[in-house]
């Protein structure tokens, strides 16, 4: 099993995981085959739910982003600024379940500039009267491109990489805010939020690699009459 030495030289990890899984997702017809099943996802479940009141809520962040480095001892270096937007169905008698779209940008000069879209499924229950936790789960796409020039590992040495790459990435999402508070006919949840995404296929000896948000935005919704 070969080893990588990080600059320092103090640390080595061995990847240990196959290069053919690199390959997963590169082509055209599958990526756009997972967003199509994604889409009806949504979709069957949005028909079935059209009798709950307020059952739409978007959603808007700004927060931070990092990718950690798949060694020992695990930093959350270079931090960079990432925005978010997304659209829920509520679901439930008391809503504390959702499921939605969320589309994010992530710009960062060392790790590629970041659009992604992921499906999430969220548990959000109130406490104390108004206060709002979630855990939620999900699956997505990321496309990076990087505005550096790249390199990729070619066993004995390091070639020019390509400009643009694609990622599935699973994120895991934890959030707190307190729901809601009332202007006329619009109602705003403000929150906080910390997701942590598995990503798969970044590079074959860093897979998956860990991606990370702390993100700060609004719930809100338009109450009917």
């Amino acid at each position: 099993m070969k080893t990588i030495e990080t600059e320092t030289g103090k640390q080595k990890f061995a990847p240990g995981l196959k290069p053919d899984r690199d390959k997963f997702l590169n082509h055209r017809q599958e990526k756009f085959l997972m967003i199509v099943f994604l889409l009806i996802l949504l979709l069957q479940i949005t028909a079935k739910v059209n009798a709950i009141k307020n059952g739409l809520q978007y959603a808007v962040s700004s927060g931070i982003h990092s990718i950690y480095a798949p060694i020992e001892n695990l930093k959350w270096e270079n931090p960079a600024f990432a925005v978010s937007a997304g659209i829920n169905r509520m679901l439930g008698e008391k809503q504390f379940f959702s499921v939605g779209f969320q589309a994010e940008f992530a710009p960062q000069t060392y790790q590629g500039n970041a659009t992604s879209l992921q499906l999430l499924g969220q548990f959000t229950p109130v406490i104390f009267k108004n206060v709002e936790l979630g855990i939620g789960m999900g699956a997505g796409y990321r496309f990076s491109e990087y505005p550096s020039k790249t390199y990729k590992w070619s066993e004995n040495t390091w070639e020019n990489g390509k400009k643009f790459k694609g990622m599935v990435q699973i994120p895991v999402q934890l959030s707190a805010g307190f729901r809601e508070i009332q202007f006329s006919s619009l109602g705003v949840t403000p929150f906080i939020a910390y997701q942590l995404k598995a990503l798969f296929g970044y590079n074959p000896d860093f897979d998956p690699l860990p991606d990370s948000n702390v993100m700060f935005g609004f719930k809100f919704h338009f109450n009917r009459n």
